[in-house]
C-alpha cells in the first residue's frame, strides 16, 4: 500500500495524508471507508432536512459532523465545504448554505470515486 500511496498523484483527495492517517493499514482504510459510505448518505440527508426546514442549529450540527467525517478521510474540499455550512450556520446567514452543500456533495463524489479507483488498483 505505501507504494502505491506514495506512487499516485493527488486527485479530489489527499492520499498521501490518508495513507499516513491509517499508517499505511488496508484493513483500517477499508474499514474506515466503510463507515463513510454506510454514514455519509444518513448524514448528508440529515443536513439537507436542516437546510429545508432553516434549522440552523441542526445545519450547524450536520455540517460540523460531516466536515470531520470528511477531513477523516481526508476530502480536504469537500471537508472545506462543509466547514464554510457550519460557519453559515453559526451567524444565520443561509443564503449561502445551498451552495455550500452543491459543492460539498460534489466534492464527496469526486473524492469517493478516486478513493474507490485507489483501492481497486492498490492491492
Amino acid at each position: 500500500m505505501r507504494q502505491a500511496c506514495e506512487e499516485l498523484n493527488e486527485l479530489s483527495l489527499d492520499l498521501k495524508e490518508l495513507c499516513v492517517r491509517v499508517e499505511y493499514d488496508r484493513d483500517l482504510l477499508d474499514d474506515v471507508f466503510d463507515i463513510y459510505k454506510s454514514e455519509f448518505p444518513r448524514l448528508q440527508q440529515s443536513l439537507k432536512g436542516a437546510v429545508e426546514r432553516g434549522d440552523m442549529e441542526q445545519v450547524q450540527v450536520a455540517a460540523h459532523t460531516l466536515k470531520g467525517m470528511l477531513a477523516s478521510l481526508s476530502f480536504r474540499a469537500a471537508s472545506a465545504a462543509a466547514m464554510r455550512i457550519e460557519r453559515l450556520a453559526r451567524t444565520d446567514e443561509a443564503v449561502g448554505i445551498p451552495a455550500e452543500l452543491v459543492r460539498m456533495e460534489h466534492s464527496a463524489r469526486a473524492s469517493q470515486a478516486d478513493l474507490e479507483q485507489f483501492c481497486a488498483v492498490a492491492y
